[in-house]
């Protein structure tokens, strides 16, 4: 299982495009629709996993 980032990615947008730079070179670019529909989808699995046991989570 992977380890969970602790650190939050950094979105930015530039010539019509949205990037989001994270941890271990992890970059994306996405159209702004799709940026919009990552963000909701980012957002509803945030507070799902928010209300769940976090003990089952390898965190070292």
């Amino acid at each position: 299982m992977l380890k969970p980032e602790t650190i939050p990615g950094v979105a930015a947008a530039e010539n019509g495009v949205v990037t989001l730079d994270g941890a271990d070179g992890l970059a994306i670019a996405m159209t702004p629709e799709a940026a919009a529909e990552t963000g909701r989808r980012l957002i509803a699995a945030a507070a799902l996993a928010a209300t769940q046991a976090t003990d089952e989570l390898p965190l070292d």
